[in-house]
């Protein structure tokens, strides 16, 4: 802050601080509001600095602090208060008129309120979701879906040129057991030729069986055999699956993607041998014997005739052990395929790159960010808990349909998808989840997201009752904006506020739970307000310019909330049922 700045530039020249650059003056917002609306630790830092610019002792920082104080000029009168606290913390008030004016930036931005250019149009792919196209996507795909769409519409928000990318996993040993599955499905089902047994580790699920009619419309001659027939059936089985299960489950929880990225086209164009190509330049691949795994022992004879292995180095990016790039068959490894899959991103111009994955791949990062770092990129990796699925506080029962897991759909045909987006983040993404399903299905204040849409229901319900009944809509008035002056008024004022940092911090630091975080606790501050005035300090009342300030108030928070769901992607509806809502709802 400016006025604190030329104080100490004033103290300076009195001789009270040491010459030279100082480090700049940092604001902080206290964590108990009675103690001002921003604390700043000036004096305890410069005190530090006196003492090994002159080689004395260090000065009291309260003197300190004293001295700034006394040198504070404001005469645009923007502090109210000014007080010195504990060591000699300076604890500033703002006068309520700084904030009422501030209040006109929900008025000038609206939709746009709580965007920024933080980000500075920095190049960022966030790669989330990639299930492996073998079948439904399970309920935690659902929480890393909603966790990276969120990530990357913070990230917006505050400015990156934002890529979302899906990764098929449409090569490798998993695809071959679906294609064998469906195969042996559509024989049992077609009947002209012996049926093909299931073999153990084929998938086993309902959706097997719609695959395989799907596929045999088609009119495969399955007289040739699986062998024959296997890798057209794998180019149908995972783009059936793509097409009428993820992606129809993302169009219904509304997680869209700008790319979906096939790794077996990584495998056609040799981009593998092309990654490779472009670590060795860099110096960081050796050939190796790598020790046996784990609790794995070999006899001599077998160290004796192991063969070295071309393996990246990552052990000199912080990994615990050297990675192979190709298994002694000759076949590329998976860490092989995901490191040509992410020199493609940074081919494409990304430097930052934003990984979501579930915890149990938690191992796999220090060799990813390795083999990012490098190829000269920024790999970022959010790691997230599985979600524990209850009803009523049982457990919420396993699908026939996908043989072992609850499938995403199951969840939002049970709870919607507003309810499941916000229940997903409830949570820290690197904590567990209980999820009751019941308990999102319903209408009542006990539900987290019926909480939050019927405040905004509320703010919409007011504004509706002033137009209809006295013909008033709210607008932007400083001078009317001085009646607010209830604690509770400055309070709202000041969260709505907070909105634009709270969004810029949060794409900084990844963690889209802040954001629903910030809306329980501001709604329930507006209930809290709401109720405790409803009687003694109406927002529509005979008194024009409370009335006038009370509606912008509203209306400011309506705005918010709006805008913090749309992060979300959640909606915000402006009426709900007559049952739902309580009857001064509509009141002021």
């Amino acid at each position: 802050m400016r006025i604190v700045e030329r104080a100490l530039e004033r103290a300076a020249q009195d001789g009270l601080l040491p010459p030279g650059e100082r480090p700049p003056v940092q604001l902080e917002a206290p964590k108990n509001p009675a103690h001002g609306d921003f604390a700043c630790n000036a004096a305890m830092v410069l005190q530090k600095q006196h003492a090994q610019a002159t080689g004395a002792a260090r000065p009291n920082p309260r003197g300190l602090a004293q001295a700034i104080v006394e040198r504070i000029e404001d005469p645009a009168r923007i502090l109210e208060k000014v007080e010195i606290a504990g060591p000699g913390f300076l604890n500033l008030r703002l006068a309520p008129r700084v904030w009422h004016e501030a209040l006109g930036a929900v008025w000038k931005e609206r939709d746009r309120f709580g965007r920024s250019q933080a980000g500075r149009g920095e190049k960022t792919m966030v790669e989330f979701v990639s299930a492996n196209p073998t079948g439904p996507m399970h309920v935690g795909h659902g929480r890393g879906a909603v966790i990276g769409d969120t990530v990357a519409a913070l990230l917006e928000w505050s400015g990156h040129d934002v890529f979302r990318e899906f990764y098929i996993n449409d090569a490798g040993g998993q695809v071959w057991r679906l294609a064998h599955a469906v195969f042996a499905r559509a024989t049992a089902i077609d009947g002209s030729v012996p049926p093909e047994p299931l073999d153990p580790d084929d998938y086993q699920g309902e959706y097997v069986k719609d695959v395989a009619r799907a596929w045999l419309t088609t009119k495969p001659d399955l007289r040739k055999g699986f062998a024959e027939l296997k890798e057209p059936l794998r180019k149908f089985a995972t783009g059936w699956i793509l097409d009428n299960l993820i992606k129809k489950d993302l169009e219904s929880f509304g997680i869209r993607f700008d790319s979906f990225f096939s790794e077996k086209t990584l495998h056609d164009r040799g981009a593998i041998p092309h990654a490779v190509e472009e670590l060795r330049k860099k110096g960081v691949l050796a050939e190796e014997v790598l020790p046996p795994p784990q609790g794995v022992e070999r006899d001599p004879e077998e160290e004796a005739t192991a063969r070295p292995l071309l393996v990246m180095k990552t052990t000199r990016f912080g990994d615990d052990r050297d990675r192979p790039i190709y298994k002694t068959t000759g076949e590329p490894t998976y860490f092989a395929a995901d490191i040509a899959y992410h020199w493609n991103k940074i081919e494409r111009g990304y430097r930052r790159l934003i990984d979501v994955w579930g915890a149990d791949h938690g191992g796999y990062q220090a060799r990813m960010k390795a083999a990012v770092s490098a190829m000269g990129g920024e790999l970022e990796i959010i790691l997230f808990q599985l979600v524990n699925l209850l009803k009523e506080g049982k457990p919420f029962k396993m699908s026939k349909r996908a043989a072992n897991f609850v499938t995403l759909r199951e969840v939002l045909e049970e709870a919607g998808s507003d309810a499941t987006r916000f229940f997903f983040l409830l949570r820290r993404g690197d904590m567990a989840l209980d999820f009751d399903v019941a308990l999102a299905r319903k209408h009542t204040l006990d539900n987290p997201v019926f909480y939050v849409q019927y405040g905004h229901a509320r703010c919409a319900a007011i504004l509706r009752k002033a137009k209809e009944e006295r013909g008033l809509e709210p607008r932007f008035d400083l001078d009317a904006l001085s009646a607010l002056q209830l604690p509770e008024e400055m309070d709202l004022l000041k969260r709505v506020l907070q909105f634009p940092d709270l969004v810029a911090s949060a794409a900084q630091s990844l963690e889209p739970h802040r954001i629903v975080f910030y809306l329980q606790e501001t709604i329930a501050a507006f209930h809290a307000y709401y109720t405790k005035y409803k009687k003694t300090a109406r927002v529509i009342s005979d008194d024009a310019r409370a009335t006038a300030a009370r509606l912008y108030l509203v209306w400011a928070i309506q705005q918010t909330l709006r805008n913090a769901l749309t992060v979300l992607g959640v909606s915000a509806p402006d009426r709900m049922e007559e049952a739902e809502v309580e009857p001064e709802a509509a009141g002021g």
